[in-house]
């Protein structure tokens, strides 16, 4: 017996009598049909199931070996009534073999909703069917009446208006693609918009078919056994048993065909130790105990690299490519959920890939040339407040302290190793430097009393677990530590000669590839205003591993020292850090992911780019580089991963 993750807690059994065409809507392989009148029509209904509820730290996808239904080892979720409600619902009937439409129906007006099934009937024009029972039969009998059917909960304008414009070529309905367009204020256009229910989230969530093994189903083998389903109360049932009092007609289409919405969803709670969004970060030892001299204040969050575009139909492949995909096929351990740019994605070098066209909210800018993640990029996220987050509407699952952020669309990579943090979809979090009480009286005045000029306030350089208030005192450290030849000469460069010396006559390094050097033209000789000195500075700093940390002011007046943390979102741990995995990076439809920063180890990259020895390229592995925060990630059929991130 299957093991099913379809609950009748969540929305139940929808015992929808649907569809197969509906006044104008009907359709033959493609061509318009008449408007059927009552002697021409035919009735049918389906039932129709929705995604449902069920915890861990590193979510991993284990689907049983029967495919029945994607899962991951942290449960599954009910959701909110608005995630679950279905206002419309559009059927498609299509051929066994090619998929080749047969014919469609919508259904808006004729709901009948109860406490957990939702009712409808449509009707489909007979002579519709008389086509199809002409080119796949003989005489009215068809050789073979099995045929696929396939349904969408809430249909989108844009998936609505393409079956019902005549003018549309529906040979290749099954690979249709939508197209959501959001600013990062959170504006949707696009006729694809309400695949969350529009801003509001109260228009209905787009749900479609979510196994192949709910597709298969049987009709009549002889057209005139439709002449018995010519009144809505005697639709042909394609989720149940039809002429039941007769063996030989007979027809056994089994139960109902489960849906699954075309959206994820991400949760967000505060995992800081008193709930207050603030971390120790910076430590130093005193006496024989360790106290935190800076902590980090998360105060914003950003949504980055959001698709632009999925597939209605979700498809699953062996390698990430849409070649040889198996449609409404089931996620497992080892294959891949076909992206609409998995082609571009698999690409070994990213910098011919259209990320403004693939993406919402781009990670980073090619506004000054270069791409960078700079002012203009930050501007492109979708950013919001974390004390309003977690202000929301709580979630239904069994930690109640999580809030519901937003809806994402789907987003996949395929080989493991392609990907990247220029492709993958990711959270950007906003830190403010907190001096405690425990700190110096210099940095705690710097820090405290930063007015967000950059060019005015001090510079704060970090060197391993050393941090720095100004150069004068990353110099005056490493002469006071000459036997640590190795910082030494990071700071002073292996060709100077001079004999170095800090305080009021300082002697500065001769070597113009060492950071000294070129801090000695900027700040001394330039007087802070030599542009050129401080480019050439920053850069020998940075290669020299030293990254510093400029003030700034934001939108809201907000001065300080910030520094920033990325997360790419993990969707498939495999349990080794390091080494990626099939599908570990990635955003899947009908999941919810569930994100909670419990710790931070270190600063943050610094707001600047330049002053970041190690930036964020787009060609970066998702799995490399330095770890910064301890970020938990519980993602939810909706479907519950959860993975527990360090930075």
């Amino acid at each position: 017996m299957k093991k099913r993750f379809w609950s009748n807690f969540f929305m139940g059994i929808l015992a929808i009598g649907l569809i197969a065409g509906c006044s104008n809507d009907e359709w033959e392989e493609g061509g318009n049909t008449p408007n059927p009148d009552s002697e021409d029509a035919v009735y049918m209904n389906v039932q129709v199931q929705l995604p449902v509820a069920g915890a861990g730290t590193r979510s991993e996808t284990n689907t049983p070996g029967d495919g029945d239904y994607g899962t991951s080892t942290d449960g599954t979720e009910v959701g909110k009534d608005y995630e679950n409600e279905v206002k419309r619902v559009l059927l498609v009937l299509a051929d066994k073999a090619t998929n080749k439409l047969i014919a469609f129906g919508l259904d808006t007006e004729d709901l009948t909703i109860s406490n957990t099934t939702v009712k409808s009937t449509h009707k489909i024009s007979k002579t519709t069917l008389a086509s199809y029972y002409e080119k796949k039969g003989k005489n009215g009998v068809l050789e073979d009446n099995q045929i696929n059917v396939y349904v969408f909960c809430n249909p989108t304008k844009g998936l609505t208006d393409f079956f019902v414009d005549g003018r549309n070529d529906k040979s290749d309905w099954m690979n249709k693609i939508a197209e959501i367009n959001e600013t990062p204020n959170g504006d949707l256009s696009g006729q694809d918009a309400l695949a969350w229910g529009g801003k509001d989230y109260k228009g209905g969530f787009l749900m479609s078919t979510a196994s192949d093994a709910d597709v298969s189903k049987r009709i009549p083998k002889d057209l005139k056994t439709w002449d018995a389903h010519t009144s809505s109360a005697k639709a042909f049932n394609l989720s149940g048993k039809n002429n039941a009092s007769s063996t030989d007609t007979e027809i056994n289409n089994g139960g109902s065909i489960r849906v699954e919405r075309a959206v994820a969803r991400f949760d967000f709670k505060d995992g800081s130790k008193n709930r207050d969004q603030k971390y120790d970060v910076v430590t130093e030892n005193k006496g024989e105990s360790t106290v935190t001299t800076i902590q980090i204040e998360l105060q914003k969050m950003g949504l980055v690299n959001m698709s632009k575009h999925f597939y209605f139909l979700r498809r699953v492949s062996a390698d990430g490519l849409n070649d040889n995909s198996t449609l409404c096929g089931v996620e497992m351990a080892n294959n891949y959920v076909v992206d609409t740019d998995a082609q571009a994605k698999s690409a070994d070098n990213l910098a011919s890939f259209d990320f403004g066209g693939s993406f919402n909210f781009c990670l980073g800018s090619s506004a000054s040339g270069a791409w960078a993640i700079d002012k203009v990029a930050r501007e492109q996220w979708y950013n919001v407040s974390i004390s309003d987050v977690i202000k929301g509407d709580n979630d239904e699952w069994r930690d109640k302290d999580y809030h519901i952020w937003r809806y994402v669309t789907e987003n996949t990579i395929p080989r493991a190793d392609s990907q990247r943090n220029g492709i993958t979809t990711g959270f950007v979090f906003k830190g403010k430097m907190v001096a405690t009480t425990d700190a110096s009286a210099d940095l705690q005045k710097v820090i405290n009393e930063a007015t967000g000029d950059p060019n005015e306030d001090p510079i704060l350089y970090v060197y391993g677990s050393h941090m720095f208030v100004r150069w004068s005192e990353v110099r005056a450290y490493a002469i006071e530590n000459k036997t640590d030849h190795i910082f030494y000469e990071t700071v002073f460069g292996k060709k100077n000669t001079a004999e170095v010396v800090a305080g009021s006559n300082a002697v500065y390094s001769n070597d113009d590839t060492s950071p000294d050097y070129w801090w000695d033209k900027w700040y001394n000789e330039g007087k802070h205003a030599d542009a050129d000195a401080l480019k050439k500075f920053k850069k020998a700093a940075t290669g020299a591993e030293f990254t510093l940390y400029q003030s700034s002011i934001d939108s809201e007046n907000n001065k300080g020292y910030f520094c920033y943390y990325y997360y790419w979102n993990r969707h498939n741990n495999n349990g080794n850090d390091g080494v990626m995995g099939p599908m570990e990076f990635a955003v899947v439809r009908n999941n919810v992911y569930k994100l909670a920063v419990t710790g931070i180890k270190q600063l943050g990259h610094p707001r600047v780019t330049e002053n970041d020895p190690d930036p964020v390229d787009p060609n970066k592995p998702d799995e490399e580089g330095d770890v910064y925060i301890t970020l938990a990630v519980e993602v939810l059929p909706w479907t519950v991963r959860v993975n527990n991130i360090e930075f």
